[in-house]
């Protein structure tokens, strides 16, 4: 039968609007960065050892430089000179810095490279979703995912756009029986971050549901083994040790911990702070970034998403349980002295199915979706400030 002439506008239709939101998203970031940078005091920014931070004038630091901070600094680092045996770069997995080596080693390379994933990963995100789910919730998942309040590291000189491309295209490929396609994604998302890792268990799952074939679901789970292997040869080539990126996490405070330690502790360290989370004047103070802001808000996005997964996680699938329960484990049984929830509001994007708990509420709850996107608007114009003034960093 010929093709329904209302699918292909329905495709058009849908595509112009997912363009609609990433340009809004990419906007609404770049807008209060800017106008932050501008307008209010700045902190000092950490940079790797030897490195300068590059500058340019107002209008280049106010609309580029500040998506360069923090990590964005190693990236750059590793992009121009490589892992030069500094032993802390380990911790910063290769493919986009060496991405970014291939386009120039700029602050233009890691930004266009982060924009062209996030691109991706919307696009791949409504088709997995919508498979997965149906449409209602695909869109809830794209507007979730590109206006979280962190959603800014989308298009920062960061991994996470690039993480989450390949996560997404990764599961939207077993999902269409696409093994070698997901094989091969799997690999490359293991090379841009550690939790690529644990993408192997959700396609062991994936392809046996599938398949019901146990040594076709071994191999083909096994492409984000042969990533880390990849950069474990590079480790030993170069300093002499496979494990450096783990070995290495300890220069950020990271140690063992049971996770009812981890939270208590993390409820000590938010609750210290508590009396300058609205004091404006003191978060935008001229200085270091202040430890007790950072620690409140790293404890409230944790509180959040456990509330959120304990009343509807049981509607994620066992694929995705088995990369999430592990990857939010590397955040309980790991934490940091100073920071016990250290980067977990960023890492949120690392613990994608999180995000995909929080639209299926939303898309089931109505009522909510006011509370969630004034908390969530507020929370971002606020962190974006933050992080484009150096006064925090996930």
């Amino acid at each position: 039968m010929p093709e329904s002439p209302k699918k292909p506008a329905r495709a058009i239709a849908h595509g112009a609007l997912l363009a609609f939101l990433v340009l809004l998203s990419r906007l609404f970031f770049e807008e209060i960065g800017t106008l932050a940078y501008i307008y209010l005091p700045h902190a000092w920014v950490d940079a790797p050892q030897g490195e300068i931070p590059p500058h340019g004038g107002l209008w280049f630091q106010s609309l580029f430089g500040i998506w360069a901070h923090w990590d964005g600094y190693w990236y750059l680092s590793i992009a121009q000179f490589g892992y030069q045996g500094r032993t802390a770069s380990s911790a910063f997995f290769p493919l986009y810095p060496w991405l970014m080596h291939l386009l120039g080693s700029s602050i233009w390379a890691g930004l266009g490279i982060s924009l062209v994933a996030f691109t991706v990963s919307v696009v791949v995100l409504y088709l997995w979703v919508s498979n997965q789910w149906g449409p209602a919730v695909a869109w809830m998942a794209v507007l979730v995912y590109a206006f979280f309040p962190t959603g800014f590291y989308l298009n920062a000189v960061y991994t996470e756009a690039l993480y989450t491309a390949l996560a997404f295209s990764t599961l939207y490929a077993a999902q269409k029986r696409r093994y070698w396609w997901a094989f091969v994604l799997a690999a490359l998302a293991t090379l841009t971050s550690i939790y690529g890792i644990l993408l192997s268990l959700s396609l062991f799952v994936l392809v046996w549901k599938q398949e019901r074939r146990f040594w076709r679901a071994v191999g083909f789970s096994i492409g984000s083994a042969l990533g880390l292997l990849v950069y474990m040869a590079f480790l030993t080539w170069r300093f002499h040790d496979p494990l450096m990126f783990q070995s290495v996490q300890s220069d950020w405070g990271r140690h063992f911990a049971w996770p009812w330690v981890t939270l208590v502790t993390a409820f000590h360290a938010a609750w210290s702070g508590r009396q300058v989370v609205w004091n404006y004047p003191y978060l935008f103070s001229p200085g270091p970034a202040q430890g007790p802001v950072i620690n409140f808000y790293n404890l409230i996005f944790m509180v959040g998403s456990l509330i959120v997964l304990v009343l509807y996680g049981w509607r994620l699938p066992l694929y995705l349980w088995a990369y999430l329960a592990p990857a939010l484990a590397v955040t309980l049984f790991f934490p940091a002295y100073n920071q016990p929830l250290m980067s977990f509001p960023r890492l949120i994007f690392e613990n994608f199915p999180i995000l995909l708990v929080l639209a299926i509420a939303l898309a089931r709850r109505p009522w909510w979706r006011f509370a969630y996107w004034s908390v969530c608007l507020y929370l971002g114009a606020l962190l974006t400030a933050l992080f484009a003034t150096a006064h925090w960093v996930a």
